[in-house]
């Protein structure tokens, strides 16, 4: 893998606190800001409204000019970019006389930061991954088209009688929401939870675990098969915190997580943390992580589990297009929830993470805006949204596309888990990780140490606390609060 294959990876493996990582991972701000209008100017925070090239219709309601070359650029990571191909040649059907150039590449800075400086963007950027643009400075600079009223009531293209805004999922411009104005559009629907392959649990008898006691006994009856019941990407904990924070979330409520990111004093010493992190320790204890799983990186944990090394992974919507070719074509990959502590939990068992990524832009002072926000229009479409799961196996934010999608099980039981989840009271994102860089990073190795070192629970929760204390008392880290 290469080092821009790892930095892919990475960003996604961030994408609960991905806006402020991301920022801290292309530049400083002030940085970006300067090079973005190519001399330090104040920002201006301007508000694009761009003329109709030609007379606006139901047909082509941005005034799109039909023989205006169209330039996008894709974030060629995880996801690939064979979608994005899919996107363009079903806006070149309706603009056949336009030429529409295609870039995919990761990097979004280095290849993109200079056109900004000299005025020349794309019309379309999909500014992801971990070289992504600061997507706050762009928008306070004026460099953003901004997504109003104008965009959000055009006809969908093929939602008939419906309007763009009727054909989202709640939340799904959140993410690209800056001081009341949306400046993008975030397009897929991640969902982080436990994998399992059905075809072996059906073979065996086995139930993916509702409770902690269910997963216990579920690693009784794997032990005895020889499979080691639990894997994760062992050289990157951050799935386990992803894992962790949710169940926490679960069994104690939104505020447990809300008083870590706020750095209430003894935060990490709440009831509902130090049970989870008593629950992580069984797993040790017990033996049910399958052993070398701390040297593994993501891409051979992932591989050891796809080849029937261990019965359950943790990972986002991303595991089957990252994991490719290795996939046996017998394995039916699904998705379910992390399992709930006990009877007490205050969120139910169906309550899982999820949240938007794969952010797409139109630059304000790209040459065709109109078709810019036209593209965006067509990636919002049934036939390209159900394209866009086809390729990558996740879910867009195109409300019902994917109702009657039955590709295959790692879509379905996406869907199925997503569905469920709308019934019971979501798992707010928690943002310490995004908010305090060195507060994350030394979690994650105390998280390490607590499934495969020498710390146990109450160890992991010292350490934990002992961190964040620190972070709170130091005057040069700004805190932050929700």
């Amino acid at each position: 893998m290469s080092e821009d294959q790892v930095s892919s990876r990475l960003g996604r493996r961030g994408f609960l606190g991905s806006a402020a990582t991301l920022g801290a991972v292309a530049g400083s701000p002030a940085l970006l800001a300067a090079c973005a209008t190519g001399g330090g100017g104040t920002p201006t925070g301007t508000e694009n409204k761009p003329t109709p090239a030609v007379s606006e219709s139901a047909d082509n309601p941005f005034g799109v000019d039909p023989k205006a070359p169209l330039d996008v650029v894709i974030f060629k990571g995880g996801f690939s970019d064979e979608y994005a191909k899919y996107h363009q040649t079903m806006y070149k059907k309706r603009f056949p006389d336009a030429a529409v150039k295609h870039t995919g590449t990761q990097d979004i800075t280095p290849q993109l930061q200079p056109r900004f400086v000299q005025g020349s963007p794309p019309d379309v950027v999909d500014n992801s991954g971990a070289q992504a643009l600061d997507t706050t400075t762009l928008a306070t600079t004026g460099q953003l088209t901004v997504i109003d009223d104008r965009f959000l009531d055009a006809p969908s293209l093929d939602f008939e009688g419906k309007k763009i805004r009727d054909t989202l999922v709640d939340g799904a411009l959140d993410q690209l929401t800056i001081e009341g104005k949306v400046y993008g559009l975030p397009y897929a629907l991640n969902i982080n939870g436990i994998w399992h392959n059905a075809a072996l649990f059906e073979k065996n008898g086995w139930e993916p675990a509702k409770t902690w006691d269910d997963l216990m006994a579920l690693g009784v009856k794997t032990k005895a098969a020889d499979l080691p019941l639990w894997t994760y990407q062992g050289q990157y904990p951050n799935y386990m915190v992803t894992v962790f924070a949710a169940m926490v979330t679960k069994h104690g409520g939104n505020d447990v997580m809300k008083n870590i990111d706020n750095l209430e004093d003894g935060a990490w010493s709440q009831d509902a943390v130090k049970a989870v992190a008593e629950a992580f320790f069984e797993l040790k204890s017990k033996g049910y992580i399958m052993r070398g799983t701390a040297s593994l990186t993501h891409v051979q944990a992932q591989a050891q589990w796809a080849s029937g090394k261990a019965a359950i992974i943790p990972c986002g919507s991303w595991l089957k297009s990252e994991l490719g070719s290795q996939l046996p074509a017998d394995f039916k990959m699904a998705i379910t929830p992390t399992p709930s502590l006990d009877a007490g939990d205050k969120l139910g068992y169906e309550a899982i993470p999820y949240g938007t990524t794969e952010s797409f832009v139109v630059p304000s002072k790209g040459k065709n805006v109109n078709g810019g926000l036209e593209y965006l229009r067509t990636m919002l479409s049934k036939e390209a949204a159900q394209k866009f799961a086809e390729l990558t196996y996740t879910l867009t934010v195109v409300k019902g596309a994917h109702d009657d999608q039955d590709v295959d099980t790692v879509l379905k039981s996406s869907l199925d888990a997503y569905d469920a989840a709308q019934a019971a009271e979501r798992i707010q994102p928690w943002r310490y990780t995004g908010w305090y860089v060195p507060m994350k990073d030394d979690i994650e190795g105390a998280m390490g140490q607590l499934l495969t070192g020498n710390l146990d629970a109450n160890g992991f929760v010292a350490r934990a606390q002992k961190v964040a204390d620190r972070v709170k008392k130091d005057p040069k880290i700004k805190k932050l609060s929700r």
